[in-house]
């Protein structure tokens, strides 16, 4: 085996081996299949929420523990509150004691939704609020009770938004009316809670009072019945006061009719027009009777006069007068015995004579009744054509009459009717009156109490469980919301797939997060990668050299540049742990520590730094007198050496090439520490010198905004990275896909072969 350790001689054959030479450049051929693969894969996916869930699950227990822990103490100190409840029925129309005919003096709402609307806002009115709390006296039980104190953390919040800065002779605000207070709370703490589809109403009131919730509700229901009797008594006084005034109008009215036709039957003086009329149609009847009578009588005693002139003897009044028959029959025997006598005495003879002076006193008597029939006859007449006329005349005068009471009956008609609507009307308005006086008598109700308000057994509020329930789910998105919203303003690089689509950058290699233990914390962590060769540590950094060993066509870079964007991301770190996996490897590996500003190879390796690159670059020390022996076979160091006043200067002279050119022949692989990019200008020196560069990102440490600054800078400087390294990534929390696996496959078979080994 040859000396490994010194380093004249050259690398070992068998070192060739490890040059891996691919037919093709990874990092050339999976870069653009990699942001191919970012840029599809850019939407947020479940899996990234909960990912960011887990990573920041202690800030969600915090929140949600700070948020439980108030909402206990706020329970734990807060008043208990007592809710108090009573139910009560609304009906559409009160119970009618009396039932009258006519319109409604309250008048009715529209529908049923109006109305019970209506009520509940009665219920909360603040007049109903006014009569309990003067009922209850509840302006001095307030004003009795003791203040509440006022928390330090309320005045000073208040504090800073008083007027004038908070002046403290501002002038104090005018304290407020108890009693407007006092309503005020009452009715805050009242609920009204109609229960669906019925007629009931359930009130609420939540008090510290046990005693007085239930107190207040019952002296609410009663308030509530005694105003809406009081509105009812309201309505029915005010319709009896309409109604009075209505009725004195309509009376004087009347009064004024009834005079105006009594005035009226004075002047024409009518006693009774419908009695006079009957009196006068009576008359008229038989007036109409009589003339038709009269004038058939005068016909008659026309017609026996005319009769009677024409032939006196033949008439019905001689035939019928007996004194005419005797006279005639005593006529006609003289006759015919002076006849008989005629054929025997002589005219001249005494008893012709006798018998002719009987005979002529017979005629004379015969002529003296015919006279007589005569006169009665047109007596008679003349009596009936006095009597027709006299009978016409009447009835033409009780015609007139007629006539005349008609045309004075329509004035009186006129009058009459005035008098008769007036008095409908006042009696209407009086039996009205007397009908409301009677309803307003009736105290009618249309609510009623079903179940009365009773003291509460327990406090409504605060709620332990409910509150500590709403806290738990109120803390749960607090917490949640507080993960996101540091999670959106850390920007920190977090996950390898970062610096696929952020940086275009191939990831050679994640570097989990390693907390040494306290027997080890003197130990550099490189270190214990090479002390536990079988550590997760140490196997990362071997996926690394594999990686580096496929990242070009002649296999890994001979020369390596490692640096980062600032300080404390590891860059130390992976050069020395690399350094070590190639010398593991069988290669001669030399690690130079060019961050001439703040060097820490020598104190990782625990060595010497009074020589070293510094001393090189400055003075005329060969090459080979500044490499130190590392107790690590196949590692060789140059370290910083003494911290020059111009590191960019010395690192960019002829010098560190000439280092580079002469060394090279020499170590295989030599691996450069150089310092961060961000503010220095020495990495990008070294990355001009030295064909390859690595860029090492510390997970949750490396600002992207730095990262994408530093990577600008350098490709400025035509200085390409072939790769980056994330380090510090805490493979536990679940974020890191198959590495978080591979973590895990490693811990639990590495434990039993590292107790066996301590066994």
């Amino acid at each position: 085996m040859p000396d490994n350790h010194s380093p004249g001689h050259p690398p070992a054959a068998g070192s060739a081996a490890l040059q891996v030479r691919p037919s093709t450049a990874l990092s050339t051929y999976v870069q653009p299949a990699i942001a191919a693969a970012a840029e599809d894969d850019d939407a947020i996916h479940l899996r990234d929420l909960w990912r960011v869930i887990v990573k920041r699950k202690w800030v969600v227990v915090a929140v949600l523990l700070i948020v439980l822990l108030t909402a206990l103490v706020v329970t734990m100190m807060a008043t208990p509150i007592y809710r108090a409840s009573i139910t009560l029925k609304i009906e559409r129309d009160a119970a009618k004691v009396v039932d009258f005919k006519g319109a409604p003096v309250v008048p009715e709402e529209y529908g049923d939704i109006d109305f019970y609307r209506t009520q509940y806002e009665l219920l909360k009115s603040r007049s109903l609020a006014e009569r309990v709390v003067r009922q209850l006296d509840l302006k001095q039980r307030s004003a009795a009770a003791p203040e509440k104190a006022v928390p330090w953390w309320t005045e000073m919040w208040s504090g800073f938004f008083k007027p004038d800065g908070g002046a403290k002779d501002a002038a104090p605000e005018p304290p407020a009316d108890p009693e407007v207070a006092a309503v005020r709370a009452f009715m805050v703490s009242m609920t009204v809670e109609p229960i669906r589809n019925s007629r009931l109403v359930r009130v609420l009131f939540d008090s510290p009072d046990r005693r007085l919730a239930a107190e207040a509700l019952n002296a609410l229901a009663q308030n509530f019945i005694a105003l809406s009797l009081e509105r009812r008594f309201d309505a029915s006084s005010y319709a009896k006061a309409f109604l009075e005034e209505k009725l004195a109008q309509t009376k004087a009215k009347l009064e004024g009719s009834e005079r105006a036709l009594v005035d009226f039957q004075r002047e024409q003086q009518i006693i009774t027009v419908d009695d006079k009329q009957n009196i006068l149609a009576q008359t008229l009847a038989s007036y109409n009777a009589a003339a038709a009578k009269a004038a058939e009588d005068r016909l008659k005693a026309e017609a026996l006069y005319r009769e009677f002139r024409e032939n006196p003897n033949s008439s019905p009044q001689m035939m019928d007068n007996k004194s005419m028959a005797v006279l005639r029959e005593q006529q006609t025997r003289l006759q015919v015995e002076y006849q008989d006598l005629s054929r025997i005495y002589k005219p001249a003879f005494p008893k012709m004579q006798q018998l002719k002076a009987a005979i002529d006193e017979i005629d004379k008597k015969i002529k003296e009744e015919t006279d007589i029939g005569r006169r009665s006859i047109e007596g008679a007449y003349n009596v009936a054509v006095q009597q027709e006329a006299s009978v016409k005349a009447k009835l033409d005068a009780a015609k007139k009459d007629v006539l005349d009471l008609q045309g004075r009956s329509i004035r009186y008609g006129i009058l009459k009717r005035e008098v008769d609507t007036n008095r409908s009307l006042y009696d209407g308005l009086l039996q009205r009156l007397k009908e409301v006086g009677v309803e307003a008598g009736v105290g009618t109700n249309n609510v009623t109490v079903v179940d009365s308000a009773q003291a509460p057994s327990s406090a409504f509020k605060p709620n332990l469980a409910l509150n500590l329930q709403l806290a738990a789910a109120l803390g749960l998105m607090l917490g949640i919301g507080l993960a996101f919203f540091l999670e959106y303003l850390d920007d920190t690089m977090q996950r390898p797939d970062d610096m696929e689509r952020i940086a275009h950058l191939p990831v050679l290699g994640v570097i989990p997060l390693v907390k040494p233990k306290k027997a080890d914390r003197n130990v550099a962590l490189a270190m214990q990668s090479h002390l536990d060769a079988r550590s997760t540590f140490a196997e990362a950094y071997r996926s690394v050299r594999t990686a580096l060993q496929f990242s070009t066509r002649e296999g890994a870079p001979r020369q390596l540049v490692v640096t980062s964007t600032a300080a404390q991301e590891g860059k130390s770190t992976t050069a020395l742990a690399l350094a070590i996996n190639f010398a593991q490897a069988g290669q001669s590996v030399l690690l130079i520590d060019a961050d001439l500003r703040n060097p820490s190879m020598h104190s990782m390796l625990d060595l010497d730094n009074s020589r070293g690159l510094s001393n090189y670059l400055s003075g005329d020390i060969p090459a080979l007198g500044v490499v130190r022996i590392t107790p690590i076979p196949n590692l060789y160091v140059i370290p910083a050496g003494p911290l020059p006043p111009n590191p960019v200067e010395l690192l960019s002279g002829p010098k560190m090439l000439g280092l580079l050119a002469e060394l090279e022949h020499r170590f295989p692989a030599i691996i450069l520490d150089s310092p961060p990019v961000l503010g220095l200008a020495d990495a990008l020196v070294l990355g001009n010198q030295v064909g390859a560069m690595m860029f090492v990102v510390a997970a949750g440490s490396t600002r992207k905004a730095h990262m994408r600054a530093a990577l600008k800078r350098l490709r400025q400087a035509s200085v390409t990275p072939i790769g980056a390294v994330m380090t510090k990534v805490d493979m536990r929390d679940g974020r890191y896909g198959y590495e978080s696996a591979y973590y895990y496959y490693r811990s639990t078979n590495d434990a039993p072969r590292l107790a066996k080994g301590r066994a």
